[in-house]
């Protein structure tokens, strides 16, 4: 079977944009109001000019890096964080959807005689230092907001990838 790939959601940048153009427009307003026509903001082709350039050193190359954030094969779930990890399928029992302060992930439940297996409890009871730490989630949640497919469906896929291999 192939192999499937999840990128991130077009959504994220979209959020991004309505951010830059609103502080833009913070930035307008109060130069305009505090120093008339002659303040930085007046010349608005300047501004837009810096705006669109700040967007394009900085929105541009960090989508096509970030792209694809997992890839599931037959074998494996790879994940593409800022410290990529990968999941071995064999070693897993099941994979469920959950929420941690308002962020969806994809819990990972190993078999028990998988080195990585640790019960439900432990994992709870450890997530909070996990979640502040660099590899969120690593190696028992996956954290999934903002990618083109719903928790769930990843979730699904998962599984079924799970019952093939059985």
């Amino acid at each position: 079977m192939k192999e499937i790939k999840i990128n991130v959601s077009p959504k994220v940048w979209i959020y991004i944009l309505l951010v830059m153009i609103a502080v833009f427009a913070v930035i307008m307003g109060v130069s305009a109001a505090i120093g008339g026509s002659g303040a930085i903001g007046a010349n608005k082709y300047h501004m837009i000019t810096l705006f669109v350039c700040i967007a394009a050193f900085n929105l541009v190359p960090a989508y096509f890096k970030r792209k694809t954030h997992l890839v599931i094969t037959d074998v494996q779930l790879r994940v593409n964080a800022s410290e990529p990890w990968v999941v071995q399928l064999s070693g897993v029992d099941s994979f469920y959807v959950g929420k941690y302060k308002g962020r969806k992930f994809i819990g990972i439940r190993y078999k028990d005689n998988v080195e990585a297996g640790i019960t439900d409890e432990e994992i709870a009871k450890d997530r909070k230092q996990r979640f502040k730490a660099a590899l969120q989630g690593y190696p028992y949640e996956v954290y999934v907001g903002f990618l083109s497919l719903k928790p769930q469906e990843i979730c699904n896929l998962l599984n079924a990838r799970i019952k093939k291999e059985r």
